[in-house]
């Protein structure tokens, strides 16, 4: 079913606009229905519910609007039966304007506030809980508004309770990521699992944003530590943090090398490029003429440059080898990590100069035309 026409804008509002919290994830609406018991061919959807992630969960309201009195504000069931907020503090509630299209996203947005601070104070019973938040927001660089706690309560037991905390790393100067699709914002969250109030088994998670993982070249590129059995959040958030910011500070410095290296062989050979990587500087190719022999270069850097020398591929333009351009890989040459880009770009210069006579050579013996 569709949503009723007098719903539409701030049904749509809600889904680009609804962002909310510390993961700022994407609101979604589904399961709509309609209060009427009328039949209708138009769309009359009044009610339907909203899926909304909250430190590490995603927490379902459903909301009932009244298609026969739409100015009317909408009533609330909460999948949480305990969570019951006064009405009278919920003040875009209470001046509810349905000629405005934000109004449901700032009711939810509200709304959020009341539940954060109805789990907040849920951790007041559990002294090692209580201790655990209020020292991050104490003795840490933490703000309430980084963190959000969560926890899930049965007749038989409490727990798992998560502690979802926004890292205040600075990713300003991290590699650009260019790709079709919005990458979103640069952030860093980490996912604090306690299966009870008094486990001493607890659970960390790192979550990157794209553009972050990518620059760190994957996942796989950064491990946490494991949460140490007696540990406590106030030690472990803060070494968590300080490993991403060094993180950060070495992507940043070998993408720069990575720059640099490019820059100069840029000034070397720029009137024969053929084409290189502007995004991440990872590689660059030539066309070269020596004595009337055509040949194309790879230069490729690898992640763990600059500890790594770059890749030198020499490839002919005449010759074949096996159905393809017949080509020698080059990787162990004269090399120091130490290096500037200039003066790493001037001694591969030199190196390919010394190779070219024994490559064209190799390529007339081994290649066919």
């Amino acid at each position: 079913m569709q949503i009723s026409p007098h719903f539409n804008k701030i049904v749509e509002s809600l889904m680009v606009e609804g962002k909310f919290g510390v993961c700022n994830g994407i609101t979604r609406v589904n399961d709509v229905k309609s209060g009427s018991s009328t039949l209708r061919k138009s769309p009359s959807g009044d009610r339907f519910k909203i899926y909304i992630p909250y430190a590490g969960q995603t927490i379902t309201w459903e909301v009932i609007l009244d298609n026969s009195c739409p100015e009317e504000p909408p009533d609330f069931i909460f999948e949480d039966s305990d969570f019951c907020p006064n009405v009278a503090d919920i003040k875009s509630l209470v001046n509810w304007d349905i000629g405005d299209p934000h109004c449901l996203t700032k009711v939810i947005r509200e709304l959020l506030v009341h539940y954060k601070t109805f789990h907040e104070r849920l951790l007041e019973a559990h002294s090692r809980l209580q201790f655990e938040y209020s020292s991050l927001l104490d003795q840490t660089e933490l703000s309430r508004d980084l963190i959000e706690v969560y926890s899930e309560r049965t007749e038989k037991k409490i727990g798992p309770i998560n502690f979802l905390i926004k890292l205040p790393v600075d990713f300003s100067d991290i590699p650009p990521y260019l790709t079709k699709d919005n990458p979103g914002e640069n952030s860093a969250v980490l996912l604090i699992l306690f299966p009870s109030p008094d486990s001493s088994r607890v659970t960390p998670q790192l979550y990157l944003s794209p553009r972050v993982e990518h620059a760190f070249g994957g996942s796989g590129n950064l491990r946490i530590p494991a949460f140490p059995s007696g540990g406590c959040l106030l030690d472990y958030v803060p070494d968590v943090y300080k490993l991403l910011q060094n993180k950060v500070e070495k992507t940043v410095q070998i993408y720069e090398r990575r720059k640099e290296l490019m820059a100069a062989f840029l000034s070397h050979f720029g009137r024969s490029v053929l084409e290189f990587d502007a995004d991440g500087f990872f590689d660059i190719s030539f066309l070269f003429e020596w004595n009337d022999f055509f040949f194309i270069l790879y230069i490729e850097l690898a992640p763990s440059f600059p500890q790594e020398a770059p890749v030198l591929t020499f490839q002919s333009i005449y010759h074949e080898s096996k159905e393809k351009p017949y080509s020698e890989v080059h990787d162990k040459y004269p090399y120091s990590p130490r290096w500037s880009g200039p003066e790493m770009a001037t001694r591969i210069k030199t190196y390919i100069l010394d190779n070219i006579q024994a490559f064209q050579k190799q390529s007339v013996i081994s290649g066919s035309l």
